[in-house]
């Protein structure tokens, strides 16, 4: 009986996750209404369960006539502020300078969020924060403020949890570790990491860079990852997910022109060829591979025959052992908890710095010079600048690259490139670096600093021969 109910919670909640996560199914448009309660209309489109849940959260919540989504965020930074000074105090002050300095850029970034709450709620716009409420040209004469709740805030408060709501059923009973065992063979050649990698990277793409940083994090603290692994895994393959390249695509106008598969897959394989290359150099390569402190190491054993039968056993045995499924999902919850309090509060900062920075300086514009020799192999003279600046800006904030193209007369080529790159590069300040830096991974600025610039080094040259080839 006990080996029964192994096999149905393994193919039961493995056949749920995948469903959940990456079979896309059609939803006409549709809006609700109940009593005085209007809901937001939500455009027919084909996506994942998951993102049609986070569309679905959004319009009851924010587009329609109830506007909860803004308070619920400011919620979330006063759990941010108290996980700061309560909750986790050593975390956040007694480990590194650098986690000292982003505690206080939380802090800014939550007075950042009751101006912008006042705002939406009461109307106020003090006379010296004019240049966070006045419009702005590059964000398409969008406030600041309107541009990092209603674009990044919001969205990252929604689908975050939405994602980690169904996790377990991906990470938790099985199909992980069976997925891991039949792809082990090539994921330590290629790229060095256990099979299991391959799914967390793929959950990734299709929910949200945050469920490649939570499941990582569950994975490194119950010893099935090494430090390194995880940092890998993090750094590297949790890229931003398809909601955001939805963005990207509409915004530089590939939709438009019918190139989504085309960009949707290129960009997917993109990120594994950087991803190859990257792992072999420093500073990834040098990570040492130790073990959460305190975890009984589960390393992934090498086989060598009877794959298919070893990844089942393999997976029977974890969904045997795991605790049922409403603890999981608590579990998870919490963790996430304390992620989405840092995201939201850090990314409050760092969105509005990058586009103060963006607009105000030519910081930004001179850092894009770096790219410069390997952005003219794709693209026209004429329009290299303006992608340099925009393969720069994306360390701030992922959406900003494509603003840039989005009204004027552009080559395809430089549509394609600032809509892949941001998304190859994978790192960026405004929520990913506050989401990976909330977790137990002990990843360092500094390595994640110097992983954009060679991912964005990489994305430019690779991207450009894709350019090249795919629009002549």
């Amino acid at each position: 009986m006990r080996e029964y109910s192994s096999r149905l919670k393994f193919v039961l909640f493995s056949i749920i996750g995948i469903f959940v996560f990456f079979i896309n199914f059609y939803i006409p448009e549709y809006q609700i209404k109940l009593g005085p309660w209007e809901w937001g209309v939500v455009a027919g489109q084909s996506n994942v369960l998951v993102s049609h849940f986070t569309n679905f959260v959004k319009a009851a919540l924010f587009t329609g006539n109830f506007k909860a989504m803004p308070f619920v965020v400011w919620l979330v930074g006063v759990y941010s502020i108290v996980d700061l000074f309560f909750i986790r105090p050593d975390k956040f002050w007694h480990t590194t300078k650098v986690a000292a300095v982003f505690a206080v850029f939380k802090m800014i970034g939550f007075g950042l969020l009751c101006f912008a709450v006042a705002n939406v709620y009461f109307g106020l716009a003090p006379a010296f924060m004019g240049w966070f409420f006045g419009p702005v040209a590059s964000l398409g004469d969008k406030s600041i403020c309107a541009f990092i709740m209603n674009n990044i805030l919001i969205s990252i408060c929604i689908s975050i949890p939405a994602a980690s709501l169904f996790l377990p059923l991906l990470v938790d009973y099985g199909l992980v570790d069976f997925v891991g065992v039949l792809v082990r063979p090539v994921m330590r050649p290629l790229f060095k990491l256990p099979g299991r990698a391959a799914v967390i990277m793929v959950s990734a793409f299709l929910g949200n860079f945050s469920v490649g940083h939570i499941a990582v994090n569950d994975q490194y603290k119950t010893g099935r990852m090494t430090e390194r692994e995880a940092v890998v895994i993090g750094t590297s393959f949790s890229t931003v997910s398809v909601g955001f390249l939805l963005v990207l695509a509409n915004n530089t106008g590939l939709n438009a022109a019918g190139h989504w598969n085309l960009y949707f897959w290129t960009a997917f394989l993109i990120t594994l060829l950087v991803s190859f290359i990257g792992v072999r150099i420093y500073p990834l390569k040098k990570i040492a591979d130790d073990f959460y402190p305190g975890a009984k190491p589960q390393p992934e054993p090498p086989i060598k025959e009877h794959l298919f039968r070893v990844a089942k056993e393999e997976a029977l045995k974890v969904a045997k052992e795991q605790e049922p499924l409403a603890k999981r999902v608590a579990y998870i919850m919490k963790e996430t908890l304390g992620v989405l309090g840092t995201v939201a509060s850090g990314t409050a900062f760092f969105a509005t710095a990058g586009v103060l920075l963006y607009t105000y300086t030519p910081l930004v514009e001179w850092i894009g010079y770096l790219f410069y020799p390997f952005m003219r192999l794709g693209i026209p003279a004429s329009e290299a600048v303006t992608a340099c600046t925009g393969a720069a800006v994306s360390f701030i904030e992922v959406t900003i690259p494509a603003l840039l193209v989005t009204v004027g007369d552009w080559s395809m080529r430089t549509r394609y490139m600032m809509a892949v790159i941001p998304v190859t590069s994978i790192i960026f300040l405004a929520s990913f670096v506050p989401c990976l830096m909330a977790t137990d991974v002990p990843v360092k600025f500094k390595d994640m600093v110097i992983v954009w610039l060679e991912r964005m080094l990489l994305s430019v040259l690779i991207t450009g021969i894709f350019a090249i080839i795919l629009f002549p």
